[in-house]
């Protein structure tokens, strides 16, 4: 019997249970037809924006094993090979900020530094990539270690420490995404 995933952001979770799913998958074309290379979509709250992301994740990340049969009998997969050839065929960084928060800056800070330490440590296996310079792996291992310095969202504001979360994630959004070589497309999703 097919249950109802209410709440449920993990679009694996949600395939392998066999819940209801409303096939979103044709997501998956429009952001590969759009030619921007940063994204960015913003939902009211509940609106299923880190499923549609999940979902982004299982079809275009190469990390990922045995998720090409999350997609059978899924609409992308009725598309052209243009689209289709593209899944498992990107490394994708997946980073949510939804627990990022505290009661002041250095609080909301150590959240965040945790959520990129997850991060990393989802890639650690770049530590033995030939492609890095020794001082990139070192520079992996600081953050990898929670030893990174700050170089450096709603309840910023509440608590009153918005002005510094702005300028850091300025900074952040900013040298992570701009004219960054490095990356083929950036979804970044929020609440408005």
């Amino acid at each position: 019997m097919k249950g109802i995933g209410i709440g449920e952001s993990d679009f694996k979770g949600l395939i392998i249970r066999n819940d209801y799913f409303i096939d979103k998958t044709m997501y998956i074309k429009e952001i590969m037809d759009n030619k921007s290379r940063v994204i960015l979509v913003t939902r009211p709250r509940r609106f299923g924006k880190t499923l549609n992301m999940s979902m982004l994740r299982y079809y275009f990340d190469c990390t990922k094993k045995d998720t090409k049969e999350l997609f059978n009998g899924l609409k992308i997969m009725e598309q052209e090979e243009k689209y289709t050839s593209k899944q498992g065929y990107y490394p994708c960084i997946y980073m949510t900020l939804k627990d990022v928060r505290g009661s002041d800056y250095e609080e909301m800070m150590m959240c965040f530094r945790t959520e990129l330490n997850e991060l990393f440590i989802d890639h650690a296996n770049l530590l033995q990539s030939e492609k890095l310079l020794d001082v990139e792996k070192e520079m992996f291992s600081t953050v990898l270690n929670l030893k990174a310095n700050k170089v450096e969202m709603q309840n910023a504001y509440v608590e009153g420490f918005y002005d510094e979360t702005i300028k850091f994630f300025k900074t952040f959004y900013g040298t992570t995404f701009k004219d960054n070589s490095y990356l083929e497309k950036t979804v970044i999703t929020g609440v408005y």
